[in-house]
């Protein structure tokens, strides 16, 4: 029994007629004893049968309201708590702080295929508890997700969830004849999946979905599909379009072609086999039956389409008749220095997700895999996917609705490059973004290497820099390759004075650089935005990337925190004539530089990973002047409240660092020499030898 005896405070008490119901329901006798009025007593004993007065109740989502009419009602509780069911999930919904930890031997575990409409098997594995009936998690990915190892989806079995891996059409084990990837057909077959969860006895008819990456952009097409038992979705790292992934600021990234020969011919390999053990004997047939077919690999279609075609409005879920038609609650979480995820995230969130009720954006700083399930996600965003979960398919009522729609993670360290033990410095909260609270400031790129917020004066020959395009490279992935220091003649650097008190930045930089090239029709422009501390160590805060004949702006697209090129022409560029360049980075920041500590910015060229370089080998100028006044616009939080100490180099992923050097102001010329020629001639022509 839970509970012996129970004292109302009156006659009328509603516990009269909630005793019989629970006591029909879940076989606990509530005996109501009179008591000579008032509201006196303990109620300090009736914690201690919360909890598994919330695992009886919460399963029927009348934990809250058993709660209230308890508390309001009661004076005291004693007695023993009752014995709980053999089984460990039986007749209970576990909450995240009530996670069991389940074995292999205590769940089914199911490996077959789902029959959609139009004939197409979709290959599944699911997990789910030996009985009951339960809200389920869907995976739904071009990788390995019909092969999930027991391990991946043991997260959600402890909190109370089944658990089903399903692999997209044509990839992996799964049927399908498409054109190419990223087509409406994927939602569709997606959308039929939810459904079929949702008719299995151990259903409980409530679908969420979770994934990372292209497990996170697949949610986007199956929302879209609006399938009437998926409840909620958590995509993560989200990176799939033109604009913020295959051709980041116009220029193609060789490593996608790479990732997506990949995926299309080798990533799927370990989940088939590993069927075809499990003892999936269909599985072969259907690759050797032509029942999946790719007609045209994505890696050859991308790079026919060197522009933001009608294509590429096909293939992108970044539009309204796909994000826009969501209209389940939506968890979307990023990490700022993984690639173009943030500004993607961003963009669907505010524009196209206007229908959407209830919608949260989180933040944090870290790499691809920060911010999605499995071991190389943080476990703070673990616990922010749960508790949404748990909000929205389990129908636990822990006040996420309640929530600001933006959440950042202010400096989250990862001791011991573990991921589980990720900590963050501090969190805040925003009802939109931008924050309105965010201040542009204006710092001027000068001839002499600064960053200044002095506007440029007029100078005979502008203020140019000069810079030899491409051999100048600065390589951020790792701290390997960022300790190499870029060659100076081929790399522009900027620097701030030292900070006399923090600066908290938090958003999108926009830079506006006025560039000539000597030779050629085009360049690229990479730039990347550091922090340097007192002692001259060099940490990597975000990057950015513009092929310069991308110039028109698409205006409708752009808004305060990113300036958006059109990319549907491109403008060639005359050697000898200046042109403006307006650019934001790849992605927005969170981060405090500290007294002491100053900004970097570095003009260079792409790296051949992140592009090959456009045009031709050529003195390319930067022009610091009144009349061309490149420079930095950031993007200040001036009430921000900093709550922690700095981390310590190297605990942030995702943000390579080096250790301390002089600062170069790089390019062909020493600044000095720059400044002397200038004054000694009047000018420095495109014509003249350096």
């Amino acid at each position: 029994m839970l509970a012996r005896h129970v004292t109302p405070v009156c006659q009328d008490c509603p516990v009269r007629q909630l005793g019989p119901a629970i006591e029909k329901k879940w076989g606990v006798e509530l005996c109501v004893v009179a008591q000579d009025g008032g509201h006196r007593g303990s109620l300090h004993t009736l914690a201690s049968a919360d909890e598994r007065l919330r695992a009886y109740c919460e399963e029927q989502r009348e934990y809250l309201n058993a709660k209230r009419m308890i508390w309001s009602h009661l004076s005291f509780i004693y007695s023993a708590m009752p014995t709980p069911p053999k089984s460990k999930l039986e007749g209970t919904s576990m909450r995240r702080s009530q996670a069991l930890d389940l074995a292999e031997d205590d769940v089914v575990r199911d490996i077959g295929y789902v029959s959609t409409q139009d004939g197409t098997r979709i290959a599944y594995i699911s997990y789910r508890p030996k009985s009951g009936r339960y809200p389920t998690i869907l995976l739904y990915d071009p990788y390995t997700a019909s092969a999930t190892r027991f391990l991946e989806a043991k997260e959600f079995l402890d909190a109370g969830y089944a658990f089903v891996g399903a692999n997209m059409t044509a990839t992996g084990s799964s049927e399908g004849i498409v054109d190419h990837w990223y087509t409406r057909k994927e939602g569709v077959h997606g959308a039929e999946v939810v459904e079929w969860i949702a008719s299995q006895p151990w259903s409980d008819g409530n679908v969420g979905m979770i994934g990372n990456s292209s497990a996170g952009s697949s949610q986007l097409w199956v929302a879209a599909e609006n399938p009437p038992h998926l409840k909620a979705i958590v995509p993560t790292g989200i990176e799939d379009d033109y604009v913020n992934h295959e051709y980041i600021g116009g220029v193609p990234q060789p490593m996608l072609v790479e990732w997506a020969f990949r995926t299309q011919f080798l990533s799927a390999l370990p989940g088939i086999q590993w069927r075809i053990k499990q003892g999936d004997t269909e599985c072969n047939q259907i690759l050797k039956s032509g029942r999946q077919s790719i007609k045209k690999p994505f890696y050859e279609e991308m790079l026919k389409h060197p522009f933001k075609d009608e294509w590429w409005d096909q293939v992108s879920p970044v539009r309204q008749d796909v994000a826009g038609k969501i209209n389940v609650p939506t968890l979307i979480v990023a990490a700022f220095q993984d690639y173009g995820a943030t500004a993607e995230s961003i963009k669907i969130f505010i524009q196209q997700m206007v229908k959407v009720n209830y919608k949260k954006l989180v933040m944090v700083n870290g790499d691809h895999g920060s911010a999605g399930p499995g071991p190389s996600g943080y476990s703070i965003v673990d616990a922010e996917r749960m508790k949404f979960l748990d909000r929205w398919v389990k129908g636990v009522k822990n006040g996420v609705e309640n929530d600001p729609p933006v959440t950042v993670y202010w400096e989250v360290k990862v001791p011991e490059r573990n991921s589980k033990k990720s900590v963050a410095g501090w969190v805040t909260h925003h009802e939109t973004w931008p924050d309105p609270a965010v201040e542009r400031r204006r710092l001027y790129l000068t001839g002499d290497a600064k960053l200044s917020p002095d506007h440029p004066r007029a100078t005979p020959d502008d203020g140019a820099r000069l810079y030899l395009y491409p051999i100048g490279v600065e390589q951020i992935f790792d701290n390997e390759q960022f300790a190499v220091e870029p060659r100076s003649a081929g790399v522009l650097n900027y620097r701030t004075a030292a900070a006399t008190s923090d600066m908290t930045l938090l958003g999108n930089p926009e830079v506006t650089i006025y560039i000539s090239i000597g030779r050629g029709d085009d360049a690229d422009i990479a730039l990347t935005l550091k922090d340097i501390d007192p002692n001259g160590n060099v940490l990597f805060l975000q990057s950015g990337l513009r092929r310069a004949s991308f110039r028109e702006i698409d205006e409708v697209q752009s808004y305060a925190d990113e300036v958006v090129p059109t990319f549907r022409k491109d403008e060639k560029l005359k050697p000898g004539k200046i042109y403006e360049i307006r650019m934001s980075l790849i992605g927005p920041i969170a981060h405090v530089v500290r007294s002491g500590h100053c900004l970097e910015l570095t003009i260079a060229a792409p790296s051949a990973i992140m592009g090959l370089p456009a045009g031709a080998i050529s003195v390319n100028r930067v022009y610091h002047s009144e009349k061309y006044p490149s420079n930095i616009l950031l993007p200040i939080l001036r009430s921000a409240v900093i709550k922690a100490p700095p981390p310590e180099l190297g605990q942030l992923l995702g943000q390579p660092w080096r250790k301390g050097t002089s600062f170069v102001a790089g390019g062909l010329l020493p600044t000095h020499e720059l400044i002397e020629t200038a004054a000694e001639t009047g000018s420095l022509d495109h014509k003249r030898p350096t």
